[in-house]
């Protein structure tokens, strides 16, 4: 049996940081572009696992560690997306918290 490691290939690559101080004044939506595509590739990772345990449940599903991978990735995705979202609530608390 091969065991493949998990890839975080449902993140979008970052520009470096010369690239990104001068292409952002360009692009226009860039950072909600950004968290759209992230939400989407989420939602996908999730779909996917569950598409993936109906499969199984009705007999069709190729092994069940394959459905076992996507679910691990579904709950990766949505463990990581929890997080950020709870270091932006921090980061915006923090800065409504700054004193002008």
């Amino acid at each position: 049996m091969i065991i493949t490691p998990l890839s975080l290939n449902h993140l979008p690559s970052l520009p470096s940081s010369a690239a990104a101080s001068s292409a952002a004044p360009a692009s226009s939506g860039g950072f909600a572009n950004l968290l759209s595509e992230a939400m989407q590739s989420v939602n996908g990772t999730v779909q996917n696992a569950e598409q993936q345990g109906i499969a199984l449940a009705a007999g069709t599903a190729p092994s069940v560690a394959s459905v076992m991978e996507a679910a691990t990735q579904a709950q990766l995705a949505v463990d990581m997306t929890v997080q950020v979202r709870d270091r932006v609530v921090q980061a915006y608390n923090q800065i409504m918290s700054m004193q002008v």
